[in-house]
């Protein structure tokens, strides 16, 4: 039966304006989703049900403990409306933890209201609740997050074997000891479906530097944890309990921090892999270096997406991902081997239902659970691609770094010091641009050209850029150069709400439909290489000139 989701928005002096939103049909017949790939959604804990129904700016209709318990049950039931696969829910950080009992971590502070006090179990009402619907409840360890919180747990009884801002040092047994005492304790208390360890919070297990040199450490860490859970499937007489990972979505990544993936893959310890950048969907992911380990196995690759568009502040929660871009990024993953997706922190996409500080002013507060609806499309390459799909390739970190230390800037600077003022950069599309339903269009934002005066031409003065895809020359007529110049009455650059503040630059707009023309389509399916070459003005380039924020647009003609 197809369900109507209705929300009502009401602005002062505007008119009410009334959003509905259908679940497609669904048959019964299992065969209907014969193509859909694994979804398996992570839950932040806390931040996930605040900025969903919980409490701030809502009043319960019945005790306490009866209304959490029923929202929680709501949340689950949307999630499953979404058809999510599984729930990998976060139950501990920092050792502080959801397990009321345990004997290593201290509580979480901030539990579901009024359900202590009545004696009701919130890890039990979500487990429950998901097994209603058949979906797997996964419990997720964060491996050294550092939120910079006091040490928590038994970590307070051993200041020798902190790390840095908060996390472990892995090198000590008795760290390792510490966690596998943990997971034993979740599997000894409660029927979850899997066991996950998220090494994206926060990367380092080890000091900066030293992970390669410890790789065995962690290849034995995993290897008890796979006799532990095995052994809790034989004791519960279950399907297999799973153990996944969730790791950086570069291969020397990993290996420069001590994840060795391919020897997890290998050995069979591991039963899905989440290739992740730490807060960022990363489109240009080389999903099939992981897929490629799992050939011959039975380990899933489920790459991570995120609500953010691969920016860190002070942008990071005002411009997110939107249907297209998650999309774009699904396809790209699929088409190298991807068995699933899995969203991280996708609670940001309502951020606006819980506080002005995660304000996202690119999606409103009614997207929950409309957001979830995204998800439901995203199972299937099928439906993908009868729809748009709108590619970004964004510098991850600007200038900077990935958490775990890898450069991660794919921008083209063009430095007026070097000889050869040209630069190129990768970009993935896995589209087919033969499919004459396809058509595309790029563009780019310019920082560092010279100004070419009023509103003349640019093509008549300043500095330009010639530019090749695929070591095809772009033809002039089918670029638009369009001057973002500084006027106090109008514009000045590009601001915190519509990305990565900039000043003022020019933006250039490329259609790649050139069939009028008789040239070959340049887009090619997978890796690109987008070009650009320099071309001042005057005999010697002045200062830097970089090109940014790239995007391709793929219209699927219906």
């Amino acid at each position: 039966m197809k369900h109507l989701h209705i929300v009502l928005l009401v602005a002062l002096f505007t008119a009410p304006v009334l959003v509905c939103y259908a679940d497609p049909p669904v048959s019964d017949d299992p065969s209907n989703d014969a193509g859909h790939r694994f979804l398996l959604q992570t839950w932040d804990g806390d931040s996930y049900w605040n900025s969903t129904l919980k409490y701030r700016g809502r009043s319960a209709s019945e005790p306490l403990a009866q209304y959490t318990q029923r929202m929680l049950e709501e949340m689950i039931d949307e999630e499953a409306a979404a058809h999510v696969d599984a729930l990998s829910y976060c139950l501990f950080t920092a050792f502080w933890s959801d397990l009321p009992d345990s004997k290593l971590t201290d509580l979480f502070p901030w539990r579901p209201a009024g359900l202590d006090d009545a004696g009701i179990d919130p890890l039990q009402v979500l487990m429950d609740r998901c097994h209603h619907h058949n979906m797997k409840f996964i419990a997720d360890i964060r491996m050294n997050d550092r939120h910079g919180v006091p040490p928590n747990g038994i970590m307070k009884e051993h200041p020798e074997w902190e790390l840095f801002g908060g996390a472990w040092d892995y090198a000590f047994d008795g760290v390792r000891q510490a966690m596998l005492d943990f997971t034993k304790e979740v599997l000894d208390t409660y029927d979850v479906d899997g066991i996950e360890y998220d090494y994206m919070r926060w990367c380092h297990m080890f000091q900066r530097g030293e992970g390669a040199k410890h790789t065995h450490l962690l290849n034995e860490f995993m290897r008890k944890s796979r006799k532990l859970v095995d052994e809790a499937t034989a004791r519960r007489g279950c399907e297999r309990i799973v153990l996944g990972v969730r790791v950086p979505q570069l291969m020397g990544e990993c290996d420069h921090l001590g994840f060795d993936v391919a020897t997890w893959i290998k050995e069979g310890l591991v039963d899905y892999v989440v290739p992740s950048e730490f807060f960022h969907t990363d489109t240009n992911m080389k999903t099939e270096d992981f897929v490629k380990l799992t050939e011959g196995t039975d380990c899933k690759v489920y790459p991570a997406i995120h609500n953010q568009i691969s920016m860190d502040g002070p942008n990071e929660h005002y411009k997110l991902m939107n249907q297209a871009n998650f999309r774009a990024a699904a396809q790209n993953f699929y088409a190298f081997g991807a068995d699933g997706i899995s969203p991280y922190n996708y609670q940001r996409g309502w951020g606006r239902r819980f506080a002005a500080e995660v304000r996202a002013s690119s999606y409103a507060c009614y997207m929950w659970p409309a957001a979830l609806g995204w998800l439901r499309e995203l199972r299937d390459p099928r439906e993908i691609a009868e729809q748009d799909r709108h590619y970004l390739f964004y510098a991850l970190h600007k200038k900077k770094q990935t958490v775990g230390g890898y450069p991660s800037d794919e921008n083209i600077y063009l430095n007026a010091g070097n000889e050869v003022l040209e630069g190129s950069r990768r970009f993935r599309m896995a589209e087919d641009m033969s499919d004459t339903r396809l058509r595309a269009t790029m563009q780019f934002k310019v920082l560092g050209l010279t100004d070419p005066g009023g509103r003349s031409n640019i093509r008549s003065a300043g500095d330009r850029l010639g530019i090749r895809i695929n070591g095809a020359e772009v033809p002039p007529e089918y670029i638009t150069i369009v001057y973002d110049k500084h006027r106090d009455d109008f514009r000045n650059g590009q601001s915190v709400f519509e990305g990565d503040p900039l000043p003022e630059f020019h933006e250039y707009v490329i259609d790649l439909n050139w069939e009028t023309t008789g040239r070959k389509q340049p887009l090619v399916f997978g890796d690109n290489e987008l070009a650009v070459r320099l071309l001042p003005a005057e005999a010697k380039a002045k200062g830097v000139v970089s090109i940014e924020e790239l995007e391709c647009y793929v219209y699927v003609r219906k």
